[in-house]
């Protein structure tokens, strides 16, 4: 094919213009080439990468060399070695140069500035598992360490020049921020104090000295975490044995329960007494099983916890098991919000806001559920311990009370302690275990105090399970209450007047408390949360009012009221429920208006009244409640407060009071990236939480707190009472004891002759928290 002459030019122009275009372009894309090997990474410019390359320029003096450190770990007991360090990050950069993918992972898991800086996003925690998983199969291995450390900030932001302060600032606790964690990877073989050294030497090439504080430590031991080897303590070998144990006699007892049911063989169900004459003759009706196996028995033990059966009897006041259960909701749900406060938020600040929110009230108020239980604890206190001088004349086996009461609560509350001095440490990773993960650190040295029920005043700052300041305040109330009860029940209306003149000076001692220290009306607002904690939250003698007001109730209900409805005119059923209401919103919301931004701040005098008179105020209102719903005067709230569903539940709320604390830490402490904070959010963690606090509930009613019910049957042995005067029939009283109802008393573990209809309640006992 011929082509005329423009066609030729045409070919010609385009043949030159092309060969100079790719000349040129040429050489651009090998430049371009060029920048993506070596120190021109995208990521060139990171702290991470500037760490290794600096880092790697350093160690060339052969004074920062060659120097053996001992570093001691309480974790492993390693010894380092600046040499290898030295070693390591050189070949780290070196690979890093040539493109190696193992070594590019160690500057990959740093963490970076975040998003959220000026909202109180002060953590960027980098990639946890990545580095503890990066490592060289080559040669010497290489394995990645990851270390939380520490930045102090407060040069740099000391130089931000900030808004209208007055306006734009909340109060309460928010201060400039201080410190940043930021996590960063090194070799296993870098010792805190050469990581340390190391990384504040590339932090002043990167930033100069106006950023950071350097004369502070960065990195610290406690704070850094490899993948070493598990090596289990004596501790570990004995809860897991412990552990085995306990589900292998599940397994069996449950295998021989199905057994012997298949064979028809029965269990001693019901002792009765016979009467003829002045004598008395006790009859056992005894099957097959014995109970001693089927103590640990699924087969037998899950049906006292998820069989309803409502009895009609008046020993039974069902509206507290919902009371109960609301309360125990109201527990996890106040805690829960504490854990969620410490997550890692990316819009931290506006918890601040937060605070001024009506809603924020149900937590900044949510130790009112703790009077609940108290209020409870002391009224079924009374009303146990009258059933029982009833059948003995006025007598208390104040011994065997206190043993019972013992070996019912303690059990769960041991296995909870063995938990967290051995197992709880393999149950998470990460940066947030750091900083939340260390509730075996406070055991320790505690742990004795805990199952002896004095931790509250041995060690208010370092309570081993932290919610169970309120099992030591119960239990000491426990013990001190024949001081109150045989007066009250010998004495009657004369025993008041010193009981409630001793509420009295409690009430008095709050306050003065509250005066000498200069308590504020919120924690939140109060430079000395700690110490107020202390002195007017653990302390038994603050909580007495609020449990002598249960203990007066239970005196009337128990003497007066029992076993008969007292009408009322229904003017006065609606003033008793307007004022009962009016009480608890006014003791919930009430000093909402001191929190707003143009309130003036809470004289001393008002906090100092506050806190002690809404405690009290609340057990009245409680009261009503409990005395309405008694006597039929409750309508749909007692309708609802005894639904057949909140019984079966409240079975299981002393096993949750228990473990919800170490459940919300654990999931708090495994998180490994960033969360947000808003209502939505900390209620989703909440049914999280819950969730997971009622399954484990379950099997540690089923493999503990039940069983111990069924040891403590065999051994003991336990019969009927003869019915009181005010007691139904002998059948009636039969129907009752072989229904195990639970009512949430505190003083229901007196000798082994207590009827069932108390004894069953231990196990809903104390469901409460702080």
């Amino acid at each position: 094919m011929t082509r005329n002459p423009i066609q030729l030019a045409i070919l010609a122009v385009t043949t030159v213009l092309f060969i100079l275009l790719q000349n040129v372009s040429g050489g651009q894309f090998n430049n371009a080439k060029d920048t993506l090997v070596g120190h021109s990474l995208p990521m060139q410019k990171s702290l991470a990468h500037q760490f290794f390359a600096l880092a790697a320029e350093q160690i060339t003096d052969s004074n920062q060399t060659g120097t053996a450190i001992l570093a001691h770990n309480t974790n492993s007991n390693r010894d380092y070695d600046n040499s290898l360090c030295d070693r390591d990050v050189a070949r780290i950069r070196n690979a890093i140069n040539n493109m190696e993918e193992w070594a590019l992972e160690f500057p990959d898991t740093w963490g970076r500035l975040p998003i959220g800086f000026f909202w109180g996003h002060l953590i960027s925690m980098g990639q946890y598992e990545e580095c503890v998983a990066a490592s060289t199969t080559y040669g010497d291995e290489i394995r990645g360490q990851y270390c939380l450390v520490r930045l102090n900030i407060t040069q740099f932001y000391s130089q931000v020049k900030r808004r209208n302060e007055e306006t734009a600032r909340i109060s309460y606790k928010q201060t400039d921020p201080q410190i940043f964690e930021l996590g960063v990877c090194v070799p296993s073989t870098c010792s805190a104090e050469k990581t340390d050294q190391l990384l504040k030497y590339t932090i002043q090439h990167f930033y100069g000295n106006d950023f950071v504080n350097l004369t502070e430590q960065m990195v610290q031991e406690k704070w850094c975490k490899y993948d070493a080897p598990v090596e289990f303590r004596s501790v570990d070998i004995f809860a897991i044995t412990f552990f085995s144990l306990i589900i292998l006699f599940m397994i069996a007892s449950s295998v021989y329960d199905f057994i012997q049911t298949r064979k028809g063989g029965s269990i001693f169900i019901l002792s009765q007494y016979h009467y003829f004459r002045d004598c008395k003759i006790r009859i056992f009706f005894l099957g097959q099983k014995k109970p001693l196996f089927v103590a640990f028995s699924v087969l037998h033990n899950a049906p006292k916890i998820f069989a309803v059966k409502k009895v009609n009897s008046p020993n039974v006041i069902h509206c507290l098991n919902g009371l109960r259960c609301f309360s125990m909701m109201w527990v996890v749900f106040g805690h829960g919000y504490m854990t969620f406060y410490d997550l890692p938020h990316i819009n931290r600040n506006k918890y601040y806001t937060w605070l001024q929110t009506p809603y924020s009230m149900l937590v900044q108020n949510g130790s009112l559920c703790v009077d609940t239980f108290f209020f409870m604890s002391g009224l079924l206190m009374c009303w146990g311990a009258f059933r029982e001088m009833d059948r003995t004349k006025g007598k208390l086996n104040i011994p065997m009370m206190y043993f019972h009461r013992y070996i019912r609560l303690t059990p769960v509350v041991a296995v909870v302690v063995l938990y967290i001095m051995s197992l709880y440490k393999y149950s998470g990773a990460g940066p947030m275990w750091f900083k939340l993960g260390t509730q075996d650190q406070r055991c320790e040295d505690t742990w004795w105090a805990t199952l002896l029920y004095v931790q509250n005043y041995a060690f208010p700052y370092s309570i081993c399970v932290s919610q169970s300041w309120y099992l030591a305040v119960d239990t000491q109330l426990y013990f001190l209450s024949p001081l109150f009860l045989i007066p009250l029940y010998k004495w009657g209306k004369k025993a008041l007047i010193p009981i409630v003149i001793f509420a009295l000076l409690c009430l008095g001692c709050t306050v003065a408390t509250f005066l000498q220290n200069d308590f504020t009306l919120f924690r939140v607002q109060d430079d000395h949360v700690d110490l107020r904690q202390r002195l007017t939250y653990y302390p038994t003698h603050t909580r007495i009012p609020t449990w002598l007001i249960g203990v007066i109730f239970g005196y009337f209900l128990f003497t007066r009221n029992r076993g008969r409805q007292i009408p009322l005119a229904k003017h006065w059923v609606i003033t008793g429920w307007v004022l009962a209401s009016g009480t608890m919103l006014a003791d919930l919301w009430g000093p909402f208006w001191r929190i707003l931004p143009d309130t003036p701040d809470s004289p001393l005098i008002e906090g100092a009244l506050f806190e002690p008179l809404s405690r009290s105020s609340w057990a009245f209102a409680i009261g009503w409640i409990v005395w309405a719903c008694y006597n039929g005067h409750g309508g749909l709230i007692n309708d609802f407060l005894s639904w057949s569903f909140f019984t079966g539940f409240s079975r299981l709320c002393y096993c949750m009071y228990v473990i919800h604390r170490i459940v919300q830490l654990v999931n708090a402490a495994r998180i490994q990236t960033d969360t947000h904070f808003s209502d939505y959010d900390a209620i989703l963690r909440w049914w999280h939480d819950f969730g997971i606090t009622l399954t484990l509930s379950i099997f540690a009613t089923l493999a503990f707190e039940a069983p111990i019910l069924g040891i403590e049957k065999a051994i003991f042995g336990r019969g009927n009472s003869k019915p009181a005067a005010k007691k139904p029939t002998p059948v009636d009283q039969a129907q009752a004891v072989s229904e195990t109802v639970p009512e949430p008393a505190a003083a229901t573990t007196y000798a082994e002759k207590v009827p069932e209809i108390e004894l069953s309640v231990i196990r809903d006992e104390n469901p409460s928290n702080a």
